[in-house]
């Protein structure tokens, strides 16, 4: 449970906000992409001083000791500033960390990632899971007293300097199975690791790894054996909270740039904002917006009382009704911005592009409607 004060959650937020509008201009992320890859160092090292980094943990850890809701503003303005740094997928990796009490290299790990001198990464969605993260085919096979990895992950949310990768394999059951799951803690330069970076439509930075009996030592084992699938949904429910509030603050940006350029922008003499058809568009644009931060809202009262299985539900719901309206306001601000909306030089496009991700990140709304439909008949 968090210990955070409303007033220590308000100025971590204007932080943000101020970070956003004062260092990461429009024309400062296209100089990021360029000459960072998205990935500035400096960036990074003032999410540290901000404490940005510290917020959902512990104080005997480093932590602020917060919980993941306390990120959601975070997200939000990050949402609003389209920030390519890797915070969620960072964040998910230390979470874990976190949750499995981790010792001795994973302790030390987790403490310079909340001091922001380190990152790591979490692998865990396959070419077969859509979206599952506990549809999992990577194999940990024993080899004297540690095992062998072997699989291939896919859609990593990358870090450029992480040094180490945690890993979901299968030390037992078929890969649909809950039970057997275990997680390992791996450094990235090991023999049999191979990355394969990739930039994103959004900017931000993919990849995808295989590990070709990959030997790792039985104190590299997060959790007991075949006991990892609990911390696993449960940070893949956390993170697709904070998903959905960087959606937020990305959807709320849309519809204010919208309606300020369809007000401005004429057609027949007459300003675009003046075509009735179009303000009904601009409208349910807000209609949608609201609607999600609302359900965010509710999520959020309600995240901390509920066990890992209610979480995961949560999620669903939010990551569904996220899928409708991150497409409908994504689709009408392109099409009431005319075919500018998709220029590089416009940052519409740009916030559209990462919408698209998000709507497809984590399993896309299609899958967490039929994890519901499936919840609802067993």
């Amino acid at each position: 449970m968090s210990t955070l004060s409303q007033e220590t959650r308000s100025m971590l937020e204007d932080s943000v906000n101020r970070f956003v509008q004062g260092e990461y201009t429009f024309d400062d992320r296209k100089r990021n992409l360029k000459e960072h890859q998205g990935q500035s160092p400096s960036h990074w090292q003032t999410f540290a001083e901000m404490g940005w980094l510290a917020i959902p943990f512990a104080e005997e850890q480093g932590g602020l000791g917060g919980d993941n809701t306390d990120t959601l503003g975070v997200m939000k303005g990050f949402g609003r500033g389209l920030v390519t740094e890797p915070y969620l997928g960072v964040l998910a990796a230390a979470r874990l960390l976190a949750l499995a009490e981790a010792k001795g290299e994973g302790a030390e790990l987790l403490a310079g990632i909340i001091s922001g001198a380190r990152q790591a990464v979490f692998a865990c969605e396959e070419p077969q899971s859509r979206g599952n993260p506990l549809a999992v085919a990577t194999r940990a096979e024993p080899d004297g007293s540690g095992y062998r990895l072997s699989g291939e992950k896919i859609a990593v949310m990358h870090s450029l300097t992480a040094s180490h990768v945690l890993v979901s394999a299968r030390s037992e059951g078929d890969y649909t199975d809950h039970g057997g799951i275990d997680l390992f803690l791996v450094e990235l330069d090991s023999p049999g690791v191979d990355v394969t970076g990739y930039p994103m439509i959004d900017g931000h930075q993919g990849a995808n790894m295989r590990f070709d009996g990959v030997a790792v030592s039985a104190a590299q084992r997060l959790t007991d054996e075949g006991e990892a699938a609990t911390i696993i949904l449960q940070v893949h429910s956390e993170s697709l909270l904070m998903l959905a509030a960087e959606a937020v603050g990305i959807m709320e940006t849309l519809v204010k740039k919208t309606v300020a350029y369809t007000r401005t922008r004429k057609q027949f003499g007459v300003a675009l904002a003046e075509f009735q058809v179009l303000q009904h568009r601009m409208a349910e644009m807000y209609i949608e917006t609201t609607s999600l931060a609302n359900l965010l809202t509710q999520t959020a009262h309600r995240w901390t009382g509920a066990d890992v299985h209610q979480q995961a539900i949560l999620a669903s719901k939010l990551k569904a009704r996220l899928g409708q309206a991150a497409r409908y306001v994504g689709q009408q601000a392109i099409q009431l911005h005319g075919g500018i909306g998709m220029t590089d030089e416009l940052d519409i496009g740009h916030y559209f592009k990462r919408l698209t991700s998000i709507e497809l990140q984590l399993g896309n709304a299609e899958w967490h409607r039929k994890r519901l439909w499936r919840e609802h008949a067993a």
